[in-house]
């Protein structure tokens, strides 16, 4: 594969334009997109850019919608924000902006021939070299100058910003050098003046493993691609404690994933890894022949959800496979994997037209297929799949078909570094379409909830000892398997909590999850087992409900932010509550939680919690066993229709016993019973 820009590399652009109609429908389309400001004066702001995640509604957190360089919207709430911090915020993504579209004018013009793109890429390239010494170095603490720490960038506000932004420059730079459109002299000025002093800045912030330092990596390769500079290259390839095969051997598992544990950044960093390997071609580096980069685009299609999501976890929202089908035109063209996402849309990205290969040309034995993604391809699911992600230390669980599909995961391994929640032994649960127990993911860094909500235990579906959050811990996975239908799922963790230990056993059989949840302390202690569902809860007429406040449960780590706060007064020792999905479509849609051989004196609460946006609040559920020194919850999920008949269930052994537990379960509707070990 040849570097970009380079005369080869131009010739099969401008072969695929005539052969590939997506390739010409793309070019077409990033003509007329920036046909307009292609001949028109630069509008460049000389503000450095501010920190995104503040480009949010102080009220709700919701991401906000730019409506000129100084009004910005409220998706959720409507409110029109303007002036600090939210103009700097909207300026860091100009400066990005007018990077991406200057590489994309350069590919129009090498693709075309049409001069006025590539004029115009190089007035953008230009403007930043005979301006960046005009930015103040600043970071996103406000400090500006001497004063700014070793985060800090100049037209971005971190040295992960500065990279992000450089590297589309510099491969329109490539493009642009390759063309001759760059004189010696103008070719002298961008390197002394843009691209060695953003090196200075970047060399102030080395990350080690870490998504910062990919984008560190990226930045260097792009312009050592641009500069022809081998030896930058080669430091940001083999640097032992940053480049780009540490990051491979130390931050992807053998499975694929990215060690922070959330979806967002996983993307995000195999973002900067492919860019690397693409830069690397210039200088006939095949570094998308790593094993690793590869599993970084497979593990996904073994782990998404049967509808094509990944769920919230750690500092991550949820996540489409979709949006990501540019990474997958680079896999299906490297690898023969991702088809289904590639079909699954418009493929005039940028990959898409520079690397996408004809659907269905590639040899039989390198097509694969996605499977289990009907929200993406129409395919059934797989009847059972168990994907284990070892480097953050998760099980992902899917099996069943259409509507009857589910899937589950329980998060046990390492905390994640700084995107890391306290959420050991954590499960989500998905079932007849929908994200039934969710985690709380995150809202943008710039919001005071999401130190004081997001990242705590209780925001989370697990357990919490004496009203406070975990401490980082890494637990282990006992059992994984699946047998005869039954999938069971068991992991432990002993260091969340000093002197106490968690054991969760989970069995995933003829449309329920079983969940057995047992706790051992040291000394007594108050046990909360929680869960979370974006459903609202269906009132229980028998119930005496009882308004509490959040505080009494607990005044610190997240609890205070818990609102509606209501005891449930009469319940049985096995109990059944029903929520309604209060999502689009779901009136019908239900969950049954069923709680048995309650433990003795134990309370269970509802609560609001907040979630997302634009959902924004979910329901919770609390199950309190004060100063005990064991405790075990038994709970039947199951997700169903408004008006299927509740299920007859009955636990056979001790609850607090490891072995020996059955569940007898008879369907209300049915003659028999099943019965399982549990």
């Amino acid at each position: 594969m040849d570097g970009i820009g380079t005369p080869a590399w131009t010739q099969r652009l401008r072969t695929r334009m005539r052969d590939c109609d997506w390739v010409k429908r793309g070019v077409e389309q990033w003509k007329a997109r920036l046909s307009a400001q292609v001949n028109r004066p630069l509008d460049i702001p000389l503000l450095g850019g501010g920190w995104s995640h503040r480009y949010i509604c102080p009220d709700d957190g919701a991401a906000l919608v730019r409506v000129d360089r100084h009004h910005h919207e409220c998706p959720c709430c409507h409110s029109i924000w303007s002036g600090s911090p939210w103009d700097e915020a909207a300026v860091a993504e100009e400066h990005n902006r007018f990077a991406q579209d200057a590489r994309l004018a350069a590919v129009v013009y090498a693709a075309s021939g049409e001069a006025a793109y590539a004029q115009w890429a190089k007035s953008v390239l230009m403007f930043y070299s005979r301006h960046y010494d005009r930015f103040p170095l600043h970071d996103i603490f406000g400090k500006v100058g001497g004063e700014a720490g070793k985060y800090g960038a100049k037209v971005q506000n971190q040295t992960l910003s500065e990279a992000s932004w450089i590297y589309p420059l510099a491969q329109a730079c490539t493009i642009l050098r390759h063309a001759s459109m760059l004189s010696a002299g103008e070719l002298d000025e961008v390197e002394e003046h843009l691209f060695r002093p953003v090196i200075r800045v970047i060399n102030r912030n080395p990350r080690d493993r870490s998504n910062w330092q990919t984008y560190h990596n990226a930045a260097l390769a792009a312009i050592a691609e641009a500069l022809v500079d081998p030896g930058l290259l080669k430091r940001a390839l083999d640097d032992e404690a940053n480049g780009f095969h540490f990051q491979m051997e130390s931050g992807v598992g053998e499975d694929g994933f990215w060690f922070e544990g959330a979806w967002s950044y996983h993307f995000y960093t195999l973002e900067a890894q492919a860019a690397i390997a693409w830069a690397a071609m210039g200088f006939g580096e095949k570094l998308y022949e790593h094993p690793k980069l590869q599993a970084m685009f497979d593990i996904p299609l073994k782990a998404m959800l049967p509808d094509g999501t990944f769920p919230a976890l750690h500092d991550s929202k949820v996540v489409e496979i979709r949006s990501y089908a540019h990474l997958y035109e680079w896999a299906y063209s490297f690898y023969g994997i991702g088809e289904a996402i590639v079909r699954s849309r418009d493929r005039g990205s940028l990959y898409g037209v520079l690397l996408g290969a004809p659907l269905e040309s590639l040899p039989e034995e390198v097509r694969h297929p996605v499977k289990g993604c009907a929200g993406v391809s129409g395919a059934a699911s797989e009847a059972a799949a168990i994907t284990v992600l070892s480097k953050p230390g998760m099980v992902s669980v899917r099996c069943g078909e259409g509507e009857e599909a589910q899937a589950l995961l329980v998060d046990y391994g390492e905390h994640g570094d700084w995107h890391g929640h306290y959420d050991k032994l954590n499960l989500l649960y998905y079932a007849r379409g929908r994200s039934w127990l969710a985690d709380a993911g995150m809202v943008p860094y710039g919001h005071e909830l999401h130190k004081a909500w997001y990242v705590h235990t209780i925001a989370h579906n697990t357990v919490t000892v004496n009203g406070r959050s975990q401490q980082e811990a890494c637990g282990r996975l006992r059992k994984a398997v699946s047998e005869n239908g039954i999938i069971r799922v068991e992991a432990e963790a002993e260091d969340a909590y000093d002197g106490v230990r968690l054991d969760r056993r989970l069995t995933l059989a003829g449309g329920l999850l079983v969940d057995v949840y047992r706790v051992t302390a040291s000394k007594p202690s108050t046990v909360d087992w929680v869960m979370h569902t974006q459903g609202n809860p269906v009132e229980a007429p028998p119930v005496r409900y009882t308004a509490v406040t959040a505080e009494a449960l607990s005044d610190a780590d997240g609890y205070p932010h818990l609102r509606q706060v209501r005891r449930l007064d009469g319940l049985p020792d096995d109990w059944r509550l029903e929520w309604s999905w209060n999502g689009e479509g779901g009136e019908d849609e239900r969950l049954q939680v069923y709680g048995l051989a309650e433990p003795q004196g134990s309370c269970v609460y509802l609560a609001e919690s907040p979630f997302m946006p634009p959902v924004q609040v979910r329901s919770a559920c609390i199950r309190r066993v004060m100063s005990c020194t064991r405790a075990a919850f038994v709970t039947v999920f199951r997700a169903c229709r408004k008006g299927d008949a509740p299920l007859s269930l009955r636990l056979i052994g001790d609850p607090s016993d490891s072995e020996g537990l059955l569940l007898e379960v008879r369907d209300g509707e049915q003659d028999g019973a099943m019965l399982w070990t549990v």
